[in-house]
């Protein structure tokens, strides 16, 4: 059984985690990142210093070339289907992703779709660091508890 990982916000995020688990995978693993090619050095030494080796993983699959000023809805929506073709192409089964926007698409497709949740500590770090930080989208999948109520739960009528 393949295993495909997200980098950015699922292996930086719990990188002994992620680490001992690539490590210990007994299909082959593939990171799958939305990092554009010619971005893949950085990419590398990012995974380094979590403890990882080329030699850990069976490949790195990267997205399309972009500019992160041009990131929009659009951009995610194009980026899951890059990533799900990728996922297909190299019969990865088991695929982990921080993006609300690529796992909702990938789960409907037959791959066992995980997403680590991020701490809110992690969102505030980040958030501040980078403009483009896109992990904040998970905030919305949770914005929704605060309002929510019995009825709204359980879908009852009111009066």
């Amino acid at each position: 059984m393949n295993l495909g990982l997200d980098f950015h916000d699922t292996i930086s995020y719990a990188p002994a985690f992620f680490a001992k688990l690539i490590k210990s995978w007994p299909g082959d693993v593939y990171i799958v990142t939305g990092t554009p090619p010619s971005k893949i050095h950085e990419l590398e030494e990012d995974l380094e210093k979590t403890g990882l080796s080329r030699s850990d993983f069976k490949d790195i699959l990267t997205g399309y070339e972009y500019d992160k000023e041009d990131m929009s809805l659009e951009h995610f929506k194009r980026m899951a289907k890059h990533k799900l073709k990728l996922i297909q192409e190299h019969d990865i089964e088991v695929y982990y992703d921080d993006n609300p926007f690529y796992v909702s698409y990938i789960k409907d497709h037959g791959i066992v779709t995980l997403q680590p949740i991020v701490s809110e500590k992690y969102l505030q770090e980040f958030e501040k660091k980078d403009p483009f930080f896109t992990c904040n989208l998970q905030r919305m999948q949770f914005d929704y508890l605060e309002n929510l109520d019995d009825d709204k739960m359980l879908k009852k009528k009111k009066d």
